[in-house]
């Protein structure tokens, strides 16, 4: 898969959920905490957020990570097994772990 597909994909769901919840892009910054260009930037694909954004963007909407990334046009989602998508949901959970752990180490 290209990059930039999923780029799109993800712009694509960040304001079907934002439209969902009634948001402003304006409002979606600053409940996850982010500048405003920087979801504008998201939902025109053109940049590639952080863990820890999807993070702060998943928190704002009140939805899951898995939630989150499930693009409604991505039909192998629903085929998956209840065990891969926990397997999933763990790995993104050690990569937030260490994605934390690596910028509180940074800073000291």
């Amino acid at each position: 898969m290209k990059e930039n597909t999923i780029l799109r994909k993800f712009a694509k769901r960040i304001r079907e959920l934002r439209k969902i919840k009634k948001m402003s892009q304006e409002q979606l910054a600053e409940k996850a905490d982010l500048h405003p260009t920087f979801i504008g930037n998201l939902e025109r694909a053109e940049k590639n957020p952080t863990l820890i954004s999807l993070e702060k963007i998943a928190r704002a909407f009140n939805v899951s990570l898995f939630e989150l990334l499930a693009f409604s046009d991505d039909k192998k989602i629903v085929d998956a097994k209840v065990q891969d998508i926990d397997k999933l949901i763990e790995f993104v959970k050690d990569a937030l772990d260490l994605a934390k752990n690596y910028k509180v180490d940074k800073k000291k």
